[in-house]
């Protein structure tokens, strides 16, 4: 297909065509779309077409088209959020990007102007090593025109009010000044990403600790100031932001958090515990909005393990800058969990299983036996359901002690088996009333019960608890037969 000929198409129709094309012939569209978007030629209506064509971008990631704002924004790509961050988040959101680019493109003067078109024309040719020059010049430009509008802004409530109506809101004002300080480290952080092409980065060897340590300590030469900006770049990058602990403990000379605290790596410290705490705030909303047990495990299975490794990769002190901190996350996570996977998870469970003041049989008195309790109906989704919930359950129990949720780990799995035990007694003991028509159900009701029991405490009560039902079942059998 042609590209002049994408114009001519429908919505409908493009998805359609999008959506037959291999990845390859999807890649070579985009680039050609872009670069007449960069430089038009055809009447076509790019904007729309790149909107169809981001679902299938999304998951192919094929190379991107360079263009001047594309580039601006690389050095902090990696931070970018659609979401609205919290003022101590390391994101910058998304929303953010077009105000600040207006006012950058609008403020930066005919040198600006200059590294856009150099970047249009090194994209078209394909020529990397002009386009890195190009990048650059973008970078130290744009740099120094946020400083310039930030310091003019400072100079009255009157020009900072100009520049927050210009970015069209004061919500950017943050992220405006954020944006020029990471473009300052604009090459350091082209060959943090050279280095690292893929993200996020799994782990960081003895060699790119130390490769890591000559670029923070050639930034401390050249750009005082700037190291927590670089360290940013490189925290956003990786898989765990605790394996930044590695590099901050070869830079410093101190054992802890309480005599680092004054030095330049305090602050990168104090980011790596807000980004742990924002997946705090994701267990804490998933509570709320009462998403599945196993969403809010991998949550709190993921901070136990970064709680560990960064106390293990560093000596945090209980009374110290991080330790504080980090105390405070754990808190949070401990009375999240109280109040979910050891409040109401547990009775979703036993919710599953019969009750254990089962009705009456139909027209029964006042002195009547009530029906067996395994005869009642037996829910295969609930049952499926409460399994999820008692392993989950019995999963955070064994990290409870890194989460601080010992106390209310442990009366919740105490309750939880206590209910199920009763349950499976109660059922074992009235199977001698059964029908010979209720014994499929009970049968099922009673592994269910079983099952439960030894997810939440181990083999042993669920072994007795099978054993004794299994042998009610054959004992009522026998003598449903000698009847």
């Amino acid at each position: 297909m042609k590209i002049e000929d994408a114009g001519k198409l429908g919505v409908s129709q493009l998805g359609k065509l999008f959506e037959s094309l291999s990845s390859n012939e999807i890649a070579r569209f985009t680039r050609a779309i872009e670069s007449d978007r960069a430089d038009p030629k055809l009447p076509l209506p790019h904007e729309a077409i790149l909107q169809i064509l981001r679902p299938r971008l999304a998951s192919l990631k094929p190379e991107r088209y360079p263009t001047p704002m594309r580039q601006f924004c690389d050095p902090f790509e990696d931070l970018l959020t659609s979401g609205e961050p919290n003022e101590k988040s390391i994101r910058i959101s998304r929303s953010s990007l077009m105000p600040i680019w207006n006012v950058v493109v609008e403020s930066g003067g005919p040198e600006f102007q200059q590294a856009m078109k150099d970047i249009d024309k090194a994209a078209a040719t394909r020529d990397t090593a002009k386009l890195a020059i190009a990048e650059r010049k973008l970078w130290q430009i744009g740099a120094q025109t946020i400083e310039n509008q930030l310091e003019n802004s400072h100079t009255g409530v009157k020009q900072e009010r100009a520049l927050a109506t210009r970015l069209g809101s004061r919500i950017h004002l943050t992220a405006f000044a954020e944006v020029g300080k990471i473009l300052r480290v604009g090459d350091e952080i082209a060959q943090l990403r050279e280095r690292f092409p893929s993200a996020p980065i799994r782990v960081l060897d003895a060699s790119d600790v130390k490769w890591l340590r000559d670029l923070f300590m050639s930034i401390s030469k050249d750009k005082p100031g700037l190291e927590p900006m670089f360290l940013l770049a490189v925290l956003a990058r990786l898989l765990r932001p605790s394996e930044l602990f590695k590099l901050i403990r070869v830079l410093s000379t101190k054992s802890d958090d309480r005599t680092i605290e004054k030095t330049n790596l305090a602050e990168t410290g104090d980011l790596i515990i807000d980004l742990l705490a924002e997946t705090v705030t994701e267990i804490e909303q998933g509570v709320g909005t009462g998403k599945d047990e196993a969403h809010i495990l991998s949550l709190a299975r993921w901070y136990a393990s970064e709680f560990v490794r960064i106390t293990r990769e560093f000596k945090i002190r209980k009374d110290g800058r991080w330790g504080e901190k980090l105390l405070e996350t754990r808190r949070r996570v401990s009375r999240a969990l109280a109040d979910t996977m050891f409040g109401a998870t547990p009775e979703r469970v036993i919710d599953a299983l019969p009750k254990l003041e089962a009705a009456q049989g139909p027209g029964s008195g006042r002195g009547a036996l009530a029906r067996p309790i395994f005869s009642q109906e037996f829910d295969d989704e609930k049952v499926l359901a409460a399994e999820k919930s008692a392993e989950a359950i019995a999963e955070t129990a064994r990290i409870s002690d890194v989460l601080a949720a010992q106390s209310s780990a442990a009366k919740a799995v105490v309750e939880l088996k206590k209910k199920l035990n009763q349950i499976g007694r109660a059922g074992v003991d009235s199977m001698r009333r059964l029908t010979p028509e209720e014994v499929p159900n009970a049968q099922r009701n009673l592994m269910a019960t079983v099952r439960l029991l030894e997810i939440v405490d181990g083999p042993e009560d669920a072994d007795v608890l099978r054993r004794r039902g299994m042998n009610a079942l054959r004992a009522l059998s026998a003598d449903q037969k000698a009847s």
